[in-house]
């Protein structure tokens, strides 16, 4: 009776496991081998092709042969159209070929003509993207000085088919010998609504504080333009420019107001097969009564994915005055190693 069930049991496995495959996606490869699991998602020339043995695979198009799925996907050309379908070929480098849902011929495109695979819901005009990332930096020194230093940052976006809305925040707090040497923090906030594919119109309210350079509060409005270049997982380059009205408070010097142009560059990266990002984002104003006074930040750095979210990071950041106030320095350069998590 024993020997009966195990005999059950395992034809029961074995049919599961049957079962399991013949419903699984293939993925057949340019030199012939076959890869049975789920398509995730494609965007521009990158697959996610998820299995039970190998765990989360990305996969470059260019190198798959054919794409069979169990349920049919959506597929969206650079034109915006969407189709669905069950079945692709990739005849070349250039041509691939699509088996629409019920429909028995096949239709050509030019490859770099799919932009996605299962698109993130947004791209079709539902919802939003919510995405993120925050990183920390510590440091505490004991010896001949006593020195602490923390750093926080982060971002947080939400984008939908016509809007975006970004906020970028840091804060610097750092004490040497029990007295505060570092206190400044920045909260940059902008909306952008799209009025192409690449080119939007938005708002800018921005706020800065660094009490060692004698600046309480520094408060930007204004309007901008700009134009998202690049967007994708792999490759982003947003520029913008404004015209905004800037409020100074200064703790010492009087306070001021002043009409300026900003402008930002947004620029990210992945290298090495996404073993590492490199990133550069770079802010500036131009006073436009005292024309020679320029402020510029940047930062440059790599990120390092680690595992589950978790990352690591190397920064440069660089602030530039171009007119200081008395005894302070033109330029202030900061070096941080950083670890985060990003959604």
């Amino acid at each position: 009776m024993k020997t009966k069930l195990t005999s059950v049991i395992s034809s029961l496995i074995f049919f599961l496991f049957l079962f399991s495959v013949s419903i699984a996606d293939t993925l057949i490869m340019n030199d012939g081998s076959i890869l049975k699991g789920t398509v995730i998602q494609q965007e521009k020339n990158t697959l996610k092709f998820k299995t039970n043995y190998a765990g989360m695979l990305n996969i470059k198009w260019k190198q798959v042969k054919s794409l069979k799925t169990d349920k049919p996907v959506k597929i969206m050309l650079v034109t915006d159209e969407l189709m669905t379908a069950n079945k692709v070929n990739n005849l070349s480098n250039d041509i691939s070929q699509i088996k629409k849902e019920d429909k028995q011929d096949y239709t050509e495109f030019q490859t770099h003509n799919i932009s996605y695979i299962n698109p993130d819901p947004w791209r079709l005009g539902k919802g939003y993207k919510f995405s993120g990332r925050v990183n920390a930096s510590l440091k505490s020194q004991h010896g001949n000085t006593t020195k602490n230093e923390f750093d926080i940052d982060g971002e947080l976006t939400l984008r939908s088919l016509k809007d975006r809305y970004s906020f970028v925040g840091q804060l610097e707090h750092d004490r040497t010998d029990k007295k505060t040497s570092s206190d400044n923090w920045i909260l940059h906030n902008e909306y952008h609504y799209f009025t192409s594919k690449t080119r939007y119109l938005g708002a800018l309210v921005y706020f800065e504080r660094d009490r060692f350079t004698d600046l309480n509060l520094r408060t930007l409005v204004g309007p901008i333009i700009g134009k998202q270049h690049y967007e994708s997982t792999d490759l982003n380059l947003a520029t913008s420019v404004g015209i905004v009205k800037a409020y100074e408070d200064n703790i010492v010097s009087k306070n001021t107001d002043y009409m300026g142009t900003v402008w930002s560059i947004n620029y990210d990266h992945f290298l090495f097969d996404k073993w590492t990002q490199f990133y550069h984002r770079h802010t500036g104003l131009w006073d436009w009564e005292k024309t020679e006074k320029v402020t510029l930040d940047s930062w440059t750095g790599f990120r390092f994915p680690l595992s589950s979210g978790l990352i690591a990071s190397v920064e440069i950041e660089w602030e530039y005055d171009s007119v200081p106030k008395e005894t302070i320095h033109k330029s202030d350069t900061t070096y941080r190693f950083k670890l985060g998590y990003h959604w």
